[in-house]
Formats: C-alpha cells, sequence, structure tokens
C-alpha cells in the first residue's frame, strides 16, 4: 500500500506550514521561485589574476598528500559529485516539501547547506575525525569550506592563528550543474584584510584564488531536472499537480529524451513509494506511445540503443516510440520482438509496447 505523506498535512492550518508552502488536496504546494537570491553564474574556476600558483609537491608535500588521498578515492570525482547532489536534494528536501530551487528554501535552511555537505563527503568516505578540523585525511587535518559562489568561502581565524591549515574548499551551482573541489593552505598572505565580522572569517584574495590546489577544476552535478524546466507551462503540469500520480505521469510526458533524477521522482510525488508511481506511470503513458527506462539492464542499452541517455543508478528516461519499417533511417531497438525506434513529431500516437521488468 502506497502512503501519500501530503496526507499528514490534510487537518493542519495553514498557519503551522512552514512559510510559503500551502496544501491543494493533500499535496505541498511550494513557493514558486525567483531569481532573486540565487548565486552568481559559473561554470568552474576563472583564469589567474596575479603571479601566483599552487603549491608544487616539494613546497608543500602534506597539502600533495591530502589530494592524492582523495584522488585515489576519486579518481573521477563521480563520488564527490553524488555526496554534494545528496546534500542538496536534503536540503529541499522535495518528497516533504515539493521544493527543487534554492530560493525556496527558508533563510535559515541556506545556511546549513555547508554543514550537509560536509557530512556527506564525511559519510561517502568515511573520512576520519580532524583532531582540531573536520577530517583527518593522509595523516593531516583538513577542513571542509563550502559556497554557493565561487571563491566566496568563509575562513575562520583558527585555520591561520595558530600555524596555516589546510581547507578543502567545495562549491557546486545547481543552476549551472558544475561542481569544483580544491586544496588550500591558509595563511595572512592568501586572505583579504579583516573585515568587521565579530566571528573574524574572512575571504581569499586574488592570490589565495591562484593558490589553490584544485582536485577538480570543473565537474558536471547530477542535474536537478525541475531547475532545468524553462517551460512554465510544464512546470506547473509537474509540480504543481492535483495529485502525486498525475505529476509523476506529466513528468515523464512533457519530459521525453531528459535523464529524470530520483530526488526528482520523490519531489513531484510527495509519496514515500515514488518508484510505485514511476510503474503506475508506464501504465499511464502506454497508450500514448510513451515508454519509460530504468536503470537496470537491458533498460539502458535499449535506451543507448535509440541514441538517448542510457539511466545509470536511480534514473530514468522516457521516450515515445514508434515501430522501425525497413527503410526507415532512425536508429532502433528490439522490444517484444518488434523493432523500435523514436517517433517523429508527425507519426501516429501508437500503443508503446510492455518494457522488459524493472526492480525500480
Amino acid at each position: 500500500m502506497s502512503f501519500d505523506q501530503g496526507a499528514l498535512f490534510d487537518d493542519v492550518p495553514p498557519t503551522v506550514l512552514p512559510r510559503g508552502l500551502r496544501v491543494q488536496r493533500g499535496r505541498v504546494l511550494p513557493p514558486r521561485p525567483t531569481t532573486a537570491g540565487r548565486p552568481r553564474p559559473a561554470t568552474g574556476p576563472a583564469a589567474f589574476r596575479t603571479d601566483a600558483r599552487p603549491p608544487t609537491r616539494d613546497e608543500d608535500p602534506p597539502l600533495w598528500a591530502v589530494r592524492n588521498a582523495i584522488k585515489a578515492m576519486d579518481p573521477d570525482g563521480v563520488r564527490t559529485g553524488y555526496a554534494i547532489r545528496e546534500a542538496l536534494d536534503q536540503i529541499y528536501d522535495g518528497q516533504r516539501t515539493g521544493r527543487w530551487d534554492y530560493t525556496q528554501l527558508l533563510k535559515t535552511e541556506k545556511t546549513h547547506v555547508g554543514t550537509l555537505v560536509e557530512i556527506w563527503l564525511q559519510r561517502e568516505f568515511g573520512f576520519a575525525d580532524g583532531d582540531d578540523l573536520d577530517y583527518m585525511i593522509a595523516g593531516v587535518d583538513v577542513d571542509c569550506k563550502w559556497s554557493l559562489n565561487l571563491y566566496e568561502w568563509e575562513i575562520p581565524q583558527e585555520m591561520y592563528s595558530r600555524g596555516d591549515k589546510i581547507a578543502l574548499v567545495v562549491w557546486a551551482n545547481d543552476y549551472t550543474a558544475r561542481w569544483a573541489s580544491g586544496l588550500i593552505r591558509i595563511s595572512e598572505s592568501v586572505l583579504r584584510p579583516p573585515g568587521r565580522q565579530r566571528d573574524g572569517k574572512r575571504k581569499l584574495n586574488d592570490r589565495g584564488r591562484d593558490r589553490i590546489l584544485w582536485i577538480e577544476p570543473s565537474a558536471n552535478l547530477v542535474e536537478n531536472t525541475l531547475l532545468h524546466v524553462h517551460d512554465p507551462a510544464k512546470l506547473e503540469l509537474i509540480a504543481y499537480a492535483a495529485k502525486g500520480q498525475t505529476a509523476i505521469t506529466n513528468l515523464f510526458r512533457e519530459l521525453t529524451g531528459q535523464l529524470v533524477n530520483r530526488a526528482t521522482v520523490l519531489t513531484a510525488a510527495q509519496q514515500v513509494d515514488g518508484a510505485k508511481r514511476v510503474r503506475d506511470a508506464r501504465k499511464h503513458l502506454r497508450p500514448d506511445g510513451v515508454v519509460i527506462f530504468g536503470h537496470y539492464e537491458p533498460h539502458p542499452r535499449m535506451a543507448a540503443d535509440l541514441g538517448l541517455p542510457p539511466p545509470t543508478l536511480g534514473r530514468f528516461v522516457s521516450a515515445r516510440l514508434s515501430p522501425w519499417y525497413e527503410g526507415d533511417v532512425e536508429s532502433y531497438t528490439e522490444i517484444e520482438g518488434r523493432r523500435w525506434r523514436l517517433a517523429r513529431t508527425d507519426d501516429p500516437v501508437v500503443e508503446a509496447p510492455v518494457l522488459p521488468s524493472q526492480g525500480d
């Protein structure tokens, strides 16, 4: 039996709900996203501004030891990207709130993003607690610093007042779907002059920016699907649908050809068993010729055969199909003993085949 968490709010007065959230027919409808308050657009580190450069291996062996330890555990950056994605999705809490955009968060929630990133990185890599700082990596005390705006990490006094400490600086932008991480040894020479902040935190100066030893200078972040729906009408059909099943069905009908991650499914469904909503959406969309590929084989292979992005763990991709006939130039895949291709805009609607069963 599926359980609709939105029903928890059915008898709750609107004033008890978090600010900006309202209930409609058992669902929590989030406030509309805005452009104000978004982080600055960025895709990765900028060009050098000074003659400063990251230290060499001989100049700072401990810094490089930390870098090498992280690269050994995460050579392609996938694990770090996963931890960042999980931290962001946790703060949105879409399954309970329907939110997917940073501007929908409460002020107090925004201050906790960095803490969640720190926790998820430690959880993913199993870093030991540091003696004075967040982590112990390769026998070195390392502090984790997060910022939604590139280069705006806030450095506390303990990072430089009692010896020059190493900071693992992490940045991500959900709107450009990019992230980066690097290491820098904090000292007076890499910091701006003290400001008026009572906590004494300071930001990097231009030389500090250029001294960062990048671990991953610019990597792809798993896309926040709803954040990249630029058609207001489609977004309305998905995020503000009256029922969870309607939202999921609309999600895969409107966003064919796009990878959809599990967090988006949970956000749209607002139910514990979001996966069941996907299974039901397959049934609802079959008369429209639409299939939904999951991450278990042979679905990824079938998607790749059709030129679609193959779903990886926890992701889906939908498409409208038409039978493939001799003379068709499109690529095809075989389902139920018949060849199928992506439907053209002018193809008549044909009932979709039944895909091999999935564990999603």
